[in-house]
């Protein structure tokens, strides 16, 4: 005899699952029992987070580390309600994440039950799927389902929701199904139609002013290399999304930056003077083609795993539809004979690169600028090292001027802009990749939302590292109130923030106070030599701008370039 909470613990066993994060209650606390035997033996590590949000957020990063579906779970009601801030960060970023949840008994629903939430009609919406075990057999084939949906396609968030008398049932025998079956989901396939590639082959031929567009479709493909070998063919600029800043390295001379409301001018206007627009994995959201009548006169080529993809965005495109890697390969071989274009267009891209460097690198002597605390940082850390963001001016700093130089290696919420991310994607980062150096690049105010993770990360020994750009305040927020609405600033500053170094050690981490360039190398030193999670603020002057930016509603022409309360 098992009970539905054994065949929970063995399903996920059957699925490779090694880590959980997660937090018990009354409706899942039949499954941490079974959890007991594996958590003592090893065989699964389950992680204490100090809320839901972050238990999301952290099955979220360990999935973007190594490209399985993370896991975390939670009670019903309040601990599934929770988890949704982190599903609908994962759902934006195509992250894969399996959350599982406990639920009111069957007889109680729809009873006003203690702790009864209806999961499945908030989550359906705002995750890929989401199902209700009705029945202790279902749990076995929804289980492989959930992981199979989750990495597949498009990926992302799935909820199993399984109620309490079904976790604590008992059944004599049961199948553990070798293959998902899904009655009418479909797996996006690769598509190679040979008179498509004909036509964007002719297209990029003909183009004289090509600019590839990167997204996390390249990351999730690992298609790198073939997007770095059609730049060459083609002597075409990258620019990327933010999400997908790490899916070319950053120093490689093709890469010109991330486009978009914050992004480089460079990039923006390579796009803007381009004549063909090749987008690799990505959609055309308004972040970053902030008007698609800018660029409703390009030829464009899409190439996406989601057929659905060009269609939505309305504009005339050549869509090839499938894996990156797979057509990009099919298009690369076709050009084999051709000679390689010449390097006019791209020289005049990497001047504007030049000409608008002299607008971001401007040195303060009374204060430390973010740019060049990047710099410092990147400079003390291993190139494979993993970052991880907050949400707020520090996350465009980094979008600007952080320098990812190995794929697969910039996680941050781009779609849904979470704050509270970047903590506790770190430790998922770090669980998944124990070997690498971790930082979380953080604002005060994204950090505080989070920062009570600390002590989890104290508790299971995961040593990342948190860099806090403290300025007191919620710079981007103080940023469009002082610059757009008439300086009627309200409700961002902080009066009370902690000591951030005291705050770490108060729950068992190390904390360092940055006061200078030098500071923050040796404290990054000092901190990948320890062993334990640490703390690093770094003081922000409060009037500093998070630029090159747009006004709200902004077209990419529109460009801020440098601060308009000052005369440089």
């Amino acid at each position: 005899m098992v009970n539905g909470s054994r065949l929970v613990v063995e399903s996920l066993k059957r699925e490779g699952v090694k880590v959980i994060f997660g937090i018990p209650g009354l409706s899942n606390m039949s499954i941490y029992n079974e959890f007991y035997d594996e958590v003592n033996s090893g065989e699964i590590r389950h992680i204490l987070m100090k809320h839901e949000q972050a238990a999301a957020h952290a099955a979220d990063g360990y999935a973007r580390a190594l490209g399985v579906p993370g896991v975390c779970t939670a009670t019903s009601g309040p601990g599934a309600m929770n988890l949704v801030t982190g599903l609908i960060t994962a759902f934006w970023d195509s992250s894969p994440v399996v959350a599982i949840t406990g639920q009111v008994p069957r007889n109680s629903m729809g009873k006003l039950a203690f702790q009864e939430a209806d999961t499945l009609g908030v989550m359906e919406n705002i995750t890929k799927f989401a199902v209700r075990i009705n029945s202790i057999n279902e749990i076995p084939l929804w289980i492989k389902n959930a992981f199979y949906i989750s990495n597949t396609g498009r990926k992302g968030p799935v909820v199993v929701d399984i109620p309490r008398d079904i976790l604590n049932e008992n059944v004599n025998e049961i199948e553990f199904p070798d293959k998902p079956f899904v009655l009418g989901y479909k797996e996006f396939k690769t598509e190679i139609n040979l008179e498509k590639i004909k036509r964007a082959i002719e297209l990029m031929i003909r183009s004289e002013r090509p600019v590839i567009v990167v997204g996390t479709g390249v990351l999730h493909s690992k298609a790198t290399k073939e997007v770095l070998d059609l730049a060459e063919l083609l002597m075409s600029p990258i620019v990327s999304t933010l999400p997908a800043k790490s899916a070319v390295p950053n120093d490689n001379p093709l890469y010109i930056g991330v486009m978009g409301y914050y992004g480089k001018t460079e990039a923006n206007r390579a796009v803007l003077e381009s004549d063909l627009l090749i987008i690799i994995g990505s959609r055309l959201s308004d972040r970053t083609f902030t008007s698609l009548d800018e660029i409703r006169d390009k030829n464009l080529i899409i190439i996406n795993l989601d057929p659905g993809e060009s269609m939505r965005s309305g504009l005339n495109s050549v869509s090839l539809n499938g894996d990156a890697k797979i057509i990009l390969t099919h298009i690369i071989k076709n050009f084999v004979k051709l000679p390689k274009k010449n390097s006019s267009w791209l020289n005049k891209v990497k001047e504007y690169a030049e000409y608008y460097s002299k607008f971001y690198y401007i040195e303060e002597r009374n204060y430390m600028k973010p740019w060049k605390i990047l710099k410092t940082i990147r400079n003390e850390i291993p190139r494979n090292s993993i970052i991880t963001t907050g949400v707020g001016e520090h996350q465009m700093f980094a979008e600007v001027f952080w320098e990812s130089l190995e794929p697969n290696t910039f996680f941050t919420s781009g779609g849904m802009g979470t704050m509270g991310f970047g903590l506790p994607a770190a430790i998922g980062a770090k669980v998944a990749m124990p070997d690498r150096v971790v930082v979380d690049l953080d604002g005060d105010g994204s950090f505080l939302m989070t920062g009570n993770n600390l002590a989890t990360a104290v508790e299971e020994k995961i040593p990342i590292i948190s860099i806090i750009f403290d300025n007191s305040t919620l710079g981007l927020v103080r940023q469009v109130q002082d610059l757009f609405f008439n300086k009627r600033i309200v409700g961002v500053d902080f009066k009370a923030s902690p000591d951030f170094v005291k705050y770490a050690k108060s729950f068992g981490a190390e904390g360092f106070e940055a006061n200078s360039y030098q500071d923050l190398s040796h404290y990054l030193r000092e901190a990948m030599r320890l062993e334990v999670p640490s703390v690093i603020r770094v003081p922000i002057n409060r009037e500093e701008l998070a630029l090159p930016t747009l006004p709200p509603g902004g077209k990419l022409s529109e460009v801020i370039l440098s601060d308009p309360r000052k005369a440089y």
